[in-house]
């Protein structure tokens, strides 16, 4: 046995909820004075966690992408001029619920771009300074995707693709935002599948670094898994035979909190019987009803992201004893 450790990032899912996920990893590079990209061999992230792994495995402080939501949160999800009356912001509710049910997506993905290509630039999936798995899915091919820099496993094409397409195509939630084609082919959001990666690349590691023929020398390997902000989503049905519209954003919530609690499941269940496997959850505390009202995956109002910046601190602080030995080493591969 090598004693040598693959170590792995993984982001979930949320939309504006990666305010939450980027203030946990904000608080640990400032805790413990390191960079992200410089203690991971790989990083997974999914929808807007895609855009926080893209992020950090170009060594981009996380209290910046922080920045990112709040000054190009409000914007993505039109909510620049908020109505101030109930009755505006009921009309307001209304005609997005409308153009999401019966004719387009909720919003557009111009202003995501713009954002997206100030951050990245030109960059493309070579620069990135670590391994990487990005899910999306493919619509025209019907079948998951996963986007990642090459290092020489035979099924790599990726190196050449663009950060910025990358980004959007995981993050194409749909009817929130238009599908994304790259090459001819159409993307939407990893989410519908893997909404928390941990077992995305989990099973990226078990299969090319460490198999009977991988290369690699690593015995164990330990997972840092970060979710968005955990809302509790209980729900009755007085009318059980409900339209798109009564189950409004609720019927969202409920799949991907049915997909997080499986992954949580499924890992705890591995643990028990891989005992050279390792992985931590950093989640919120349950939320009261009057704080689940302010979070929602395109509730980008400043109040919002106030909430979701500090309970990103504080739940990174509860779990600081818990992800330390993280940051004690760094990464072991290197390109």
């Amino acid at each position: 046995m090598s004693g040598k450790r693959f170590k792995i990032l993984c982001i979930d899912g949320g939309g504006i909820k990666g305010v939450f996920s980027a203030s946990v990893l904000a608080m640990y590079e400032e805790m413990y004075g390191i960079r992200m990209t410089d203690y991971f061999d790989l990083i997974a992230g999914t929808s807007t966690g895609g855009i926080i792994a893209l992020g950090a495995s170009l060594g981009i402080p996380m209290a910046d992408i922080v920045k990112f939501y709040e000054s190009y949160g409000p914007i993505i999800f039109d909510q620049r001029n908020p109505p101030k009356t109930c009755i505006g912001k009921y009309f307001r509710s209304r005609k997005f619920a409308i153009k999401q049910a019966i004719w387009r997506s909720k919003y557009d993905n111009i202003e995501l771009e713009k954002a997206l290509r100030h951050v990245f630039r030109d960059h493309t999936l070579k620069d990135s300074n670590n391994l990487l798995c990005i899910p999306a899915y493919n619509i025209t091919a019907a079948r998951n995707r996963v986007f990642k820099k090459d290092y020489g496993c035979k099924y790599n094409t990726d190196n050449n693709l663009s950060y910025v397409d990358v980004a959007i195509a995981t993050a194409a939630a749909p009817t929130y935002f238009p599908v994304k084609e790259i090459d001819n082919v159409q993307y939407i959001d990893g989410g519908l599948w893997a909404l928390n990666p941990t077992l995305t690349a989990l099973t990226e590691f078990l299969r090319n670094f460490y198999s009977q023929e991988n290369p690699y020398d690593y015995d164990s390997v330990s997972i840092l898994s970060i979710s968005s902000c955990q809302t509790n989503i209980q729900d009755y049905a007085p009318k059980k035979n409900r339209s798109f519209f009564e189950w409004k954003n609720t019927l969202f919530d409920i799949y991907t909190d049915g997909q997080n609690q499986s992954v949580n499941f499924f890992v705890q269940q591995i643990q028990k019987h891989l005992p050279f496997i390792d992985i931590v959850r950093v989640q919120n505390d349950s939320l009261s009803p009057q704080t689940t009202k302010y979070i929602d995956m395109d509730n980008a109002s400043l109040d919002s992201i106030k909430l979701m910046k500090g309970l990103g601190g504080d739940t990174a602080i509860k779990y600081k004893k818990d992800v330390v030995n993280f940051f004690k080493t760094t990464k072991t591969f290197n390109f």
